[in-house]
């Protein structure tokens, strides 16, 4: 008890200097991500914004089945600082940061308390061994923010609206599925106040939505058929097949969801409400792959609520409270021995001999432009400086289509890449299977040359 009294007075004194916090969260964000782990997550849209480096343009000339955001905006900073990989992590990181900075505005917004201090360093820890240059968390920053104008705009009834329903719309554009869905949420939210208070939000509804809309113009680049089936139709008949996975994760947070709720059934505060409606939405949409990671990611309304029902249950007497204080503190406890030690076992864990596998290819490789990395490396394209004779960044078997392998086969005879890098073991999980175009040819065509564990790699015969 001695201890948690010392942090909580810690906490008070530092919440009298916020930008003192505001430093050493930045600090530590920084610590924790100043790593190159060679994710493959990470390497989609390394290799993405790669390809348009490369002078080729998304859906057009190569596949993605994720919106065009997160390629943009690291293209977009190669071009004005140069293609390294400390740009785009550095960009990932100040994405983290910003996040954890929203985080803390939400909690201000519902209560001032210094446990405010907690949620946005929860965040940031939370975050330590996942892969941060990616659309996940490219995402999260907008949605966040959203979030925010929305509850100011519920406050404060004036323009906030526009500003929230213009940052889902740039959610929509990082994360298709998880942009829709905020905006479907806040705007039924508004339709659902407009029942329950009598009064009709017509004016709020209709900037909100229109708004939402406007940075979606710029899809209009590309052809709608195209769209529709790369960022709906794809993602939905074939991501889920091979991201199924047990509900055990998704049913311990869904737990600490109810838990939240009995806390502040009795707030009245239609800010409360909003995160308590959204968060239902977000936990499902993790459904469709809920490991820790994209779980981690569909909490953030839990965090902002977390300091006032630790306040409700610290200065609650009743029984049944005292009953939710332990499963809350068990709960917590749990879930934050399991993400930080997963995460912390990741981030020592140096790996070495990815550098030495790249000098070997820039080394062995040179007779073409081109390599082969797969089925699931993506990062090594952009890594290496190579270039993807396919349209494909990775492919997948159970998730990709036959026709797709079959069209990346062509496209490998037709350019013939100097050396294939092939790690399956990584893919085991998807339950990928060798019995494609694409690895017959190689196996065919290739011969092992250097065996780094996994990956291996291969030269043309």
């Amino acid at each position: 008890m001695k201890i948690i009294k010392k942090i909580l007075i810690f906490l008070e004194e530092l919440k009298k200097n916020k930008y003192l916090y505001f430093f050493l969260l930045f600090s530590l964000t920084a610590f924790i991500h100043a790593y190159n782990f060679f994710d493959s997550d990470e390497g989609a849209i390394l290799a993405g914004s790669w390809e348009m480096i490369n002078n080729k343009i998304p859906y057009t000339d190569f596949f993605a089945f994720i919106a065009p955001g997160s390629f943009y905006l690291i293209f977009w900073l190669w071009k004005i600082f140069g293609a390294k990989y400390l740009i785009a992590k550095t960009a990932a990181i100040i994405i983290i940061f910003f996040s954890a900075i929203g985080i803390f505005k939400i909690n201000e917004l519902i209560k001032k308390s210094y446990l405010n201090l907690l949620p946005p360093l929860i965040f940031v820890i939370l975050s330590v061994n996942s892969p941060i240059i990616n659309h996940n968390y490219f995402a999260i920053l907008p949605s966040i923010w959203s979030v925010y104008f929305f509850l100011l705009a519920l406050k404060k009834n004036n323009y906030y609206f526009m500003i929230s329903g213009f940052l889902s719309g740039l959610t929509v554009l990082f994360l298709q599925h998880k942009g829709l869905i905020l905006i479907a949420a806040l705007f039924s939210f508004l339709v659902l106040l407009s029942i329950l208070k009598k009064k009709f939000y017509a004016k709020a509804m209709l900037t909100f939505l229109l708004f939402s809309i406007l940075p979606l113009l710029i899809l209009l680049k590309w052809p709608l058929k195209l769209l529709y089936y790369n960022l709906i139709i794809f993602p939905y008949f074939n991501y889920w097949e091979t991201n199924k996975l047990p509900l055990t994760l998704f049913l311990f947070f869904f737990i600490f969801y109810l838990i939240i709720i009995l806390l502040l059934k009795k707030e009245k505060n239609e800010q409360i409400w909003t995160l308590l409606y959204l968060q239902f939405f977000l936990l499902i949409s993790s459904l469709t792959r809920p490991d820790i990671y994209h779980l981690i990611l569909s909490i953030f309304p839990l965090l902002c609520l977390l300091p006032l029902a630790i306040l409700i249950a610290l200065n609650s007497n009743d029984l049944n409270n005292i009953h939710l204080k332990i499963l809350l503190f068990f709960l917590a406890i749990s879930m934050s021995l399991y993400c930080v030690a997963s995460s912390f076992i990741t981030f020592f864990y140096y790996q070495i001999g990815n550098y030495r596998l790249i000098e070997y290819i820039k080394t062995n490789c040179q007779e073409s432009p081109y390599i082969y990395a797969g089925p699931f490396m993506p990062e090594y394209y952009f890594e290496t400086k190579k270039l993807n004779p396919t349209p494909y960044s990775f492919l997948i078997t159970r998730q990709n289509s036959e026709e797709q392998f079959a069209e990346a086969k062509k496209y490998l005879e037709k350019f013939k890449p100097a050396c294939a890098l092939l790690n399956y073991e990584l893919v085991e999980k998807f339950g990928y299977n060798k019995n494609n175009p694409v690895d017959k040819y190689l196996e065919e065509n290739y011969k092992i040359i250097k065996n780094f564990g996994n990956p291996i790699v291969y030269k043309i015969k």
